[in-house]
């Protein structure tokens, strides 16, 4: 690898160094770009947070339950104000039937996934909010534009869920941490800063409603965004970090439409108003986890000489150490060192690309990445230096459903779990042999296939195979009732809610092990001819993660970083 270490050493991506800033991280000059020290919410940040939370709500004249995570999803705290709402009930606004819609959930998850929301999908380049999210999930983007395709992340609600192999659901303090009704679309949850530096996300439910915003034309006056907003002071993000300052195809995201709040007098807190909710969080305070360092789950390291992360257990052990893929026909697979080398390929072009969803504006992209066997089974991973923690999960959602739809008996799988509706769906869509192993899907693919209108975003066509009808007297389409996709978890989904852990979201072993993801960043991995696995990548900007997958596979992406011996000597891996 001599080739590669004096090609790296002239390699310069960039210099960019960490200035002061705010304790609270909201000047304009912060300069973290993911190379500033990670920093961690501590027993009294937490304490002071909650203290400003109520005393907001009790401004307001209304109770709230409260939540706050650390950047890897620990729940810290969970408070629950005498007189709060118990229940929300979950409505899409469109008048959906089915799926979720129309059902009740406790407040406390509600809480839990709004602030789950603001932590995972930002960092230190990016801060996003669960109204942030809101936008780029519905059917077109943005929300209410018709002619206009999917939001970029459409499909994203649906991951972080139990049921998921990557997630970690136990007693100990290693992330990256569930989230109950995965990725919030609703109001009142944001990341939570320290030194311009992501600590963590705090989420708010106060109106009884798990729902999202259909009209970004106007400004809300939305009681849990307020609450939340006036609960962060002190903890905000970074003003030039914030999804307003983000413009990914040229339209500006929304960060929140509460803009300043007035404090008023801290409250003590009520002993008896927190929650115990196991394995989520006990009746106590607890501080965060450092991010990167083994308690997180998510251990910093280095790779090509650069930046990078992997994950560990608790006691500092590689949960997903590099290793052969199953074999199929001809006794091929995937070896230990072919995975290395795909994702050496794929890190490395994301160090090459520019971040659709980060500032500066020169940055990098930042990405998780994975590699999946045939069968699904994970047999490596890596990591960009401060990519958003939801992208571990999704990466790894995405090589899945790359591999899986591109294999000869997709189709009979989705018929043997009683799912076999979307399997005629698409051959008559696509043809009779549709799902056998006759086309190579990615996720960019299936997702044009799992949208209400096909073509996407023209409003009055019919829906895709692997999609529900816009408007029908059956069941219909919303962003939480997405067809496939939602059909797929739902049972899981909904079993943790009471008290039931499933110990996979699909009942296929590892083939879609934590569900499906219908946005793009995969591409299948072949050798000789023969599907052999896939590559899935999430983290910054869609059409990033798609060129980093294809890449990452080719020829070109192996021979770069000096893999010349591995692969098809004219496709790579693909």
């Amino acid at each position: 690898m001599k080739f590669k270490n004096i090609f790296l050493a002239s390699f310069i991506i960039f210099q960019i160094s960490c200035g002061g800033g705010s304790s609270s991280g909201v000047g304009e000059t912060g300069a973290c770009d993911g190379s500033c020290a990670d920093d961690f919410l501590t027993n009294s940040d937490v304490e002071l947070l909650l203290k400003q939370a109520v005393a907001s709500a009790s401004k307001q004249g209304v109770s709230g339950t409260f939540a706050i995570v650390d950047r890897v999803g620990n729940v810290l705290t969970l408070y629950q104000m005498r007189g709060a709402i118990g229940e929300v009930l979950i409505d899409g606004k469109i008048g959906a039937v089915g799926g979720l819609e129309g059902k009740r959930v406790q407040a406390i998850f509600s809480a839990i996934s709004k602030a789950g929301t603001g932590a995972y999908l930002s960092s230190q380049g990016n801060a996003f909010s669960s109204r942030t999210a809101s936008q780029i999930v519905q059917e077109h983007f943005d929300p209410g534009e018709q002619r206009q395709p999917g939001g970029p992340l459409f499909g994203v609600q649906f991951s972080q869920l139990i049921c998921s192999d990557v997630t970690v659901f136990d007693s100990s303090r290693s992330g990256p941490r569930p989230m109950p009704l995965g990725l919030s679309a609703d109001s009142g949850g944001f990341p939570l800063y320290k030194n311009g530096v992501l600590v963590g996300g705090i989420g708010v439910e106060v109106d009884g409603l798990y729902t999202l915003d259909r009209n970004i034309r106007d400004t809300d006056s939305d009681i849990d965004e307020l609450v939340a907003f006036s609960a962060a002071q002190g903890f905000q993000a970074p003003v030039n970090r914030r999804a307003d300052r983000i413009t990914p195809g040229g339209k500006s995201l929304r960060f929140s439409d509460i803009t300043e709040a007035d404090l008023g007098s801290l409250l003590d807190l009520d002993p008896s108003a927190f929650v115990v909710v196991a394995p989520f969080t006990d009746r106590k305070i607890h501080q965060g986890a450092t991010f990167g360092t083994v308690e997180s789950g998510i251990l910093k390291t280095t790779r090509l000489g650069l930046p990078a992360a992997t994950l560990v257990n608790s006691s500092g052990a590689i949960r997903f150490p590099s290793r052969d893929g199953s074999s199929v026909a001809g006794d091929l697979q995937l070896k230990a060192q072919e995975v290395e080398a795909i994702l050496d390929s794929a890190f490395f072009t994301a160090h090459q690309a520019r971040a659709a969803i980060r500032r500066p504006l020169d940055t990098p992209a930042r990405v998780s990445i994975w590699v999946v066997d045939l069968l699904g089974n994970p047999i490596g991973f890596t990591r960009s230096e401060d990519a958003p923690v939801f992208g571990i999960d999704v990466a790894l959602q995405k090589a899945r459903t790359a591999a899986f739809f591109s294999s000869s008996d997709a189709g009979l799988k989705l018929e043997q779990i009683g799912l076999g509706s979307y399997v005629n769906n698409a051959r008559q869509f696509i043809g009779p042999k549709a799902l056998t192993g006759g086309n190579a899907f990615t996720n960019r693919a299936v997702g044009n296939l799992s949208r209400p209108f096909f073509l996407d975003g023209i409003d009055g066509n019919a829906n895709g195979p692997f999609s529900l009808p816009f408007t029908d007297a059956g069941r219909t389409w919303s962003p939480f009732n997405t067809g496939l996709q939602l059909d797929l978890v739902f049972q899981a989904l909904l079993a943790p809610l009471s008290g039931n852990i499933p110990d996979r979201c699909v009942n296929l072993n590892n083939r879609l092990a934590n569900g499906i993801q219908i946005f793009p960043g995969s591409v299948s991995l072949y050798k000789n001819g023969i599907l052999i696995g896939a590559i899935g990548v999430s983290g910054d900007g869609v059409d990033q993660d798609d060129l980093i997958a294809f890449y990452g596979a080719s020829r070109q992406g192996l021979d770069l970083v000096g893999h010349q011996s591995l692969g098809d000597p004219i496709l790579g891996f693909n």
